[in-house]
């Protein structure tokens, strides 16, 4: 008997270790509707036409499934009669095959129409490697005319010369071409986008490998030089810019105003970040005057921008006007994905993954993920509505605040400075936001059958406090750049807010 028990509690010990003792070992959960390696894609691999035109199909079809918001600047009709224009221009071309890039870009201007940013054809990174020398000259967009910011080759093409042509085509050509593929609403982000862009439009797009003859304007005259690409590694290496947060202070009428500038919400250390603000405004709690400069950020989690602006504010604030998540079939094997990945990082063991555990468990999706679940396809789940609780142990800092914004603020930068305006925390300075007051936000992937690339597709609406929804925040002072500023290397923001320090210094 004494054996017997003996055996059992072997077996049970043995169950339990099996089940407790190294629970969620293995590979963790697959994406589930990504099913190739986007790495080793040949964009200048033949696939069927009939191919690119069936994902043209599945790719309208799973946007009015997926997608929170999809018809707010376009009808479905539009878009549907869009993608139909689409598939008529392959079947013109009277080709039985088509390079898989020339599908992206059909799915692409099929996205753009939707004119949203965070609806996109995902460009694969392995592309890169099929472009490996680059267009050097990084340029400005300013109103219709394109400006070499800096010649990253080296070869002495002044700075904020005009840039006239490329090849013979002149600016304003590729200007009207490429604009139909930009995905972005407002057009002061499109020409963000197209900046941020342009080698991947003058070779992918436009086929015009290096070298390349360029034509500019420079002092009055007309010149033209001929362009050699350098290396990724090169061109990246050239545009690289500081993006650690930091601090420095500006001089106004001899006493020093600092500057706090964030050029992302996300970070690898977070426990650094918040330590930085932290011993910041700590620093500077007294302070007459504060500047916040989000000029660069494009974004990230809205909770970092939140971790700041605690310190702004002394009660509890609002964050959102709507965060509504739509119920689809894909996003509930999203919400399962997320809930499983989350048991594996915890290590729970897998014999346990079919129960609910998270409706129990202390982590972000809890709340979220039992009302997705419990919802009807094709609804929209209310995610917002509540106050942000706003950290009491951190001490107000009471004195004036400037915000800094721009055309390149966008995403989570944009919560944040909405927030800012919206409970009046201070002054926003500069210029228009790039990204919209509400959005669609909260992206899946989901990889198209037959090319294979992958279409991003916003789930959510996010509203967020403000009057103007189609539009970015507007700064309180407006503030524009010419290009003489731009060659003398002025802050014109910071010129401003000198100014206004200035006037209410001799007014008090």
């Amino acid at each position: 008997m004494k054996k017997a028990l003996l055996g059992a509690l072997v077996v049970v010990t043995a169950l339990l270790i099996a089940l407790f003792v190294f629970p969620g070992r293995g590979d963790p959960p697959p994406y589930p509707f990504v099913h190739t390696r986007q790495s080793t894609s040949d964009p200048f691999e033949y696939m069927s036409a009939a191919g690119c035109q069936w994902d043209i199909d599945v790719y309208v079809s799973t946007i009015a499934q997926v997608h929170g918001d999809p018809y707010y600047f376009v009808s479905e009709s539009a878009l549907r009669n869009a993608a139909d224009g689409l598939k008529r221009r392959i079947a013109g071309q009277g080709a039985d095959s088509i390079q898989r890039i020339d599908c992206y870009f059909h799915l692409q201007e099929l996205a753009a129409v939707i004119q949203d940013e965070h609806t996109s054809i995902v460009v694969p990174s392995g592309w890169r490697q099929f472009f490996p020398s680059v267009f050097p000259l990084e340029v400005r967009v300013i109103g219709d005319r394109f400006y070499v910011e800096r010649d990253l080759s080296g070869g002495g093409i002044p700075r904020f010369s005009e840039l006239s042509s490329i090849n013979g085509r002149p600016m304003s050509e590729m200007l009207a071409i490429v604009t139909p593929f930009l995905n972005n609403t407002l057009r002061h982000y499109k020409m963000v986008s197209l900046e941020e862009d342009l080698d991947f439009w003058l070779q992918a797009y436009l086929r015009q490998p290096p070298p390349w003859s360029v034509r500019y304007r420079d002092r009055g005259r007309v010149l033209t030089a001929t362009v050699d690409g350098i290396t990724r590694d090169e061109y990246t290496e050239g545009r690289a810019e500081e993006d650690l947060y930091s601090t420095y202070d500006i001089a106004v009428n001899g006493e020093t105003v600092p500057v706090l500038d964030i050029p992302r919400f996300m970070y690898p250390d977070k426990a650094a970040y918040e330590a930085f603000m932290d011993d910041f405004f700590g620093t500077h709690r007294d302070e007459q005057y504060l500047v916040i400069d989000l000029r660069r950020n494009p974004g990230g989690d809205g909770r970092w921008g939140f971790y700041v602006l605690d310190y702004l504010t002394d009660t509890d604030y609002e964050t959102v006007k709507r965060f509504a998540h739509k119920v689809s079939e894909h996003y509930l094997q999203f919400t399962h994905h997320i809930i499983l990945s989350y048991y594996h990082e915890q290590r729970v063991p897998r014999l346990l993954w079919h129960l609910p555990l998270y409706r129990w468990m202390d982590y972000y999706w809890k709340e979220e993920a039992t009302k997705l679940l419990d919802a009807d396809i094709g609804t929209h789940v209310e995610l917002g509505g509540d106050l942000w609780d706003r950290d009491d142990k951190k001490v107000r800092f009471n004195g004036k605040v400037f915000l800094l914004t721009s055309h390149y603020t966008n995403s989570a930068a944009v919560v944040f400075a909405a927030v800012f305006k919206h409970h009046g925390l201070g002054l926003v300075i500069g210029r228009e936001t790039g990204g919209r007051e509400s959005f669609s936000s909260d992206p899946i992937f989901v990889e198209l059958p037959n090319s294979t690339l992958l279409a991003k597709i916003p789930v959510a609406i996010l509203t967020l406090p403000g009057n103007s929804p189609d539009r970015g925040v507007m700064p309180g002072i407006e503030v524009q750049y010419s290009i003489e500023d731009y060659e003398q290397e002025r802050d014109v923001d910071l010129e401003a807010v000198k100014e206004l320090i200035r006037t209410e210094q001799e007014t008090t």
